[in-house]
């Protein structure tokens, strides 16, 4: 008679909310107006470098151990778009660790009022396909960051 195996499989990116956003706003503009809505403080770091050399805006938000993580990642410029996503959109806040449906809730509402955000969402990652390569590229643009400090 066989063994059976156990495998643990382990999503690769848990516990990670993402809300797109399609504006027409600078990324610093938009920055600053979510640090300000959220009492957080986003700061501009080097921009990523995707397969194609397109270089695209990121910042970081790291609110230390058992708080969130903030990224806001341009995904879109006058190059060209790194992803295509359904809605068109123009930016990603990438939350990391917990947050509940209520702040989630109430976050994505805060962003919906900034003047020169035509919409926010919260974009699916069952979904998207392309998603898990493009948290990837995220994931080890900041590892090289926090390596570098």
């Amino acid at each position: 008679m066989a063994k059976k195996k156990n495998k643990i499989v382990v999503e690769p990116f848990d516990d990670i909310k993402i809300i797109g956003i399609s504006s027409h706003l600078e990324d610093y503009k938009l920055a600053w107006h979510i640090n300000k809505l959220l009492n957080i403080n986003l700061v501009k770091y080097p921009d990523i470098v995707n397969e194609d050399e397109m270089e695209f805006s990121f910042y970081l938000y790291d609110g230390g151990e058992n708080c969130n993580t903030f990224n806001l990642v341009e995904i879109a410029n006058a190059d060209g778009r790194w992803v295509n996503f359904n809605p068109p959109t123009d930016y990603l806040i990438i939350i990391r660790n917990f947050i509940n449906d209520e702040n989630l809730a109430k976050t994505l509402d805060l962003i919906r009022h900034i003047e020169g955000v035509q919409f926010a969402y919260l974009v699916d990652v069952s979904m998207n396909s392309k998603i898990d390569a493009l948290l990837e590229d995220i994931e080890m643009h900041e590892i090289e960051l926090v390596k570098s400090l």
